[in-house]
């Protein structure tokens, strides 16, 4: 009888080959990828544009959600079609049209069956070259996504995420939500979405990704033919992450009396994607509070019974990075949470983790990489993220066997350098009353009477 209570033996860790592409480069500075996979008549299209809410920051007019914006509004309308010609169009041909932005980048991407590749991608390149961000339907879109704010503002969980976010990157470009706010939001017109664009969307900062049924040198001539005459140099915008480090703990409580429980996010300034240690850290969070089996759950949920669910993060960006802690927890157990939570910090920094818990990890990574990979769309992604974050091309070739080569003292030197306990930045969102006795023993409480 098969005996569940041990892990199966698993065989001999292989990587698994990120598909071969080959790369070119146009006289304008676009870069092309393709990656060929003729096993179903269809290709993918997606398109890269180094521009996202990270860019919101340098516009001189504080109109937050431009770039979110930008993106989403450019199959609204173009100088020779209307949004609903462009629905019928694609509804038509069968393709899939998809965008948008976040902090560090915005996307598009195209799907359909090879036989209608052509005209889609035609359609594509208008779509980015001559939306003309119709007033009407930029004021439905504006809309719909100030609704969403207004209706995500009453969860905890979302106001915690958000509060943490304003208190790490502090007056930095990944301050503000990509979504923007409502009050941002009202703010922005037809006119401004054209001037990001002018200003943003350069060739020399796109990459366009092919991947599936594809003609290499068909799609090279199409693509100098809708992009070639392009021509334009992004400038690039620096700002110096270094001032936003905290080196000691903070405490901030947003009162939502309405709550039957509180929100939690603690944690504190993390890395870039690029970082070398990049792959130590995701075993060590996958370790820490990163699956279902993680140390962190299994803490506040199944031995204390705290909460449904608890996870940690690291959200690596280009530039910078955080790493968080987040539950849902009783509203009278607060405060020995975060302590539950600190113990677990300073453990897996300075105690040996087991052989169990480290096999359970790596089988775990291992187990869903392969799903990462499933769809032409992902694979573009992928491939993507390479360029997007300055990452070596053989990354993916290497990741697994990069992740079971680790050792418990690998993860141990990791922890003590990406952990840091004592320097926290602790946001709870609940009832104020209950929370002020159950903090005050972690440091000085402020009061956040707005979260942005």
């Amino acid at each position: 009888m098969l005996d569940r209570k041990k892990i199966p033996v698993s065989g001999l860790i292989k990587d698994i080959e990120f598909p071969p592409y080959t790369e070119h480069i146009l006289a304008n500075g676009l870069k092309v990828l393709m990656v060929k996979d003729d096993r179903f008549p269809v290709t993918t299209c997606r398109m890269l544009i180094k521009a996202g809410s990270y860019n919101d920051f340098f516009v001189k007019t504080e109109k937050y959600g431009l770039a979110t914006l930008s993106s989403e509004m450019l199959n609204k309308g173009t100088g020779s079609k209307s949004q609903v010609e462009i629905a019928n169009i694609l509804d038509y041909n069968g393709a899939l049209f998809s965008s948008g932005a976040g902090y560090d980048a915005s996307y598009l991407s195209l799907s359909c069956l090879k036989k209608n590749f052509e005209p889609m991608f035609g359609l594509f390149s208008e779509l980015f070259l001559d939306s003309t961000f119709p007033e009407d339907e930029l004021e439905q879109k504006k809309d719909q996504l100030i609704s969403s704010l207004i209706s995500l503002s009453d969860e905890g969980s979302f106001l915690a995420e958000r509060a943490f976010k304003t208190k790490i990157y502090t007056d930095s470009p990944y301050e503000k939500d990509p979504d923007g706010y409502p009050e941002s939001l009202k703010n922005i017109i037809s006119q401004d979405l054209v001037q990001f664009r002018s200003d943003f969307y350069k060739l020399n900062e796109i990459t366009l990704a092919f991947v599936g049924d594809i003609d290499e040198g068909r799609l090279l001539f199409l693509t100098e033919k809708y992009f070639g005459k392009e021509k334009g140099l992004n400038r690039k915008l620096k700002y110096d992450f270094s001032c936003n480090e905290n080196k000691s703990t903070r405490i901030f409580v947003v009162d939502k009396k309405d709550s039957v429980q509180t929100s939690l996010y603690i944690g504190h300034s993390g890395i870039k994607r690029n970082n070398i240690d990049f792959i130590p850290v995701v075993l060590l969070n996958t370790l820490f509070g990163g699956m279902f089996t993680s140390r962190i759950n299994k803490n506040l949920r199944e031995k204390n019974g705290l909460t449904y669910g608890a996870r940690s993060s690291y959200n690596c960006k280009k530039h910078s990075g955080d790493f968080s802690v987040e539950a849902e927890v009783n509203d009278d157990k607060a405060g020995f949470a975060i302590s539950e939570i600190i113990k677990e910090m300073n453990e897996i920094r300075n105690n040996p983790i087991t052989d169990y818990e480290l096999e359970n990890a790596r089988n775990y990574i291992t187990g869903n990489f392969p799903l990462q990979l499933e769809t032409s769309n992902s694979v573009a992604g992928k491939l993507l993220s390479l360029d997007l974050y300055d990452i070596d091309n053989n990354f993916y070739n290497h990741y697994l066997s990069s992740v079971n080569s680790l050792t418990a003292d690998d993860l141990m030197e990791t922890a003590k350098k990406y952990i840091r306990p004592d320097e926290l930045t602790i946001v709870a969102v609940g009832k104020l009353k209950r929370l002020k006795t159950q903090l005050k023993d972690f440091g000085n409480l402020e009061i956040i009477e707005k979260v942005q």
